[in-house]
């Protein structure tokens, strides 16, 4: 990936160094939204918000395929 630009569109990453990818679940108006974060540069950065969990975990899984070249299994913890 060459370049990520943040939810908020302030921050560009131009070649990012990219620690991590994960899904936040945030409780907003009595509704439960999913964030998809990713740890650039020791930053946390919010990369989207999405009503529906599978498609936040498509969109990271999405990410790490772009990101990185490996066969390792990715893992999710398991929802309450």
């Amino acid at each position: 990936m060459l370049s990520i630009l943040t939810q908020n569109k302030d921050i560009v990453y131009y070649k990012p160094n990219i620690q991590k990818f994960y899904v936040l679940e945030k409780d907003r108006d009595k509704k439960i939204a999913y964030e998809v974060r990713a740890s650039i540069d020791n930053n946390d950065c919010l990369l989207g918000t999405y009503s529906d969990k599978e498609r936040a975990r498509s969109v990271m899984l999405e990410l790490i395929r772009e990101n990185y070249v490996t066969n390792a299994k990715v893992l999710c913890m398991p929802g309450d």
